[in-house]
């Protein structure tokens, strides 16, 4: 028996060695978006440009070294105009491998940018009552002259409810793909930027209306 052991050994590591490169190789999209994940990626180009008060005003390309960063199978970079009230509210719904999409939140890239946080980040859901789609939602203070302040919101799907996941590289760990959702409304600095909120008002009618267009993978 102990002639074998040394075997074993050998072919459990090698066993744990590749199962953790095809998970590392799977989360990091090493060999590129399969023709699944790239038909699941055309959907969101269908999201309507229309729902309830909200009107497209622009849609926009990513730039090419945001899309190489994160790895996009598919995105959507959108800002809606709300007909009613005039509110503005930058949308992207960005589709790739778990590993960069994941990663990179906005906590890091405004503060690059010259967005400290003014209110951290906090859990939000968008109907109480409703589906468990939640949220973080934090407000980012502006160094413009006009001393504005962001408010944010994102979360992450793989086709059903939203998620304010606190450590999502894991949670998402092996799945074939994922989705991204971030939003930004700018606010004069003497609003309160918890009650009047663009963003949370854009996402109660957004959310049930682009349920139908995020697909969740068949071994959901």
């Amino acid at each position: 028996m102990r002639r074998f052991l040394p075997v074993l050994t050998i072919v459990l590591v090698a066993g744990l060695t590749l199962a953790s490169g095809l998970i590392h190789g799977r989360m990091s999209n090493r060999w590129g978006p399969s023709p699944d994940v790239l038909a699941v990626a055309k959907k969101l180009k269908a999201i309507p440009e229309r729902f309830g008060s909200w009107q497209l005003k622009t849609s926009d390309p990513m730039d090419d070294f945001t899309a190489n960063m994160l790895q996009c199978a598919g995105y959507i970079l959108r800002t809606y105009e709300n007909q009613n009230t005039g509110e503005s509210v930058n949308m992207f719904i960005i589709l790739g491998p778990p590993g960069p999409i994941s990663v990179h939140t906005p906590e890091v890239c405004y503060d690059g940018r010259g967005y400290p946080i003014r209110d951290p980040r906090q859990q939000v859901r968008i109907d109480p009552d409703g589906p468990e789609d939640e949220f973080w939602a934090l407000t980012l203070r502006s160094n413009d002259l006009d001393a504005g302040v962001l408010r944010v919101y994102y979360a992450w799907s793989t086709g059903g409810p939203w998620s304010a996941t606190k450590g999502p590289r894991y949670a998402y760990a092996g799945r074939p793909y994922l989705y991204k959702i971030q939003l930004a409304s700018r606010l004069p600095s003497y609003v309160d930027s918890e009650v009047n909120d663009p963003c949370s008002r854009f996402l109660q009618d957004f959310v049930p209306e682009a349920k139908r267009y995020l697909v969740a993978p068949s071994d959901e």
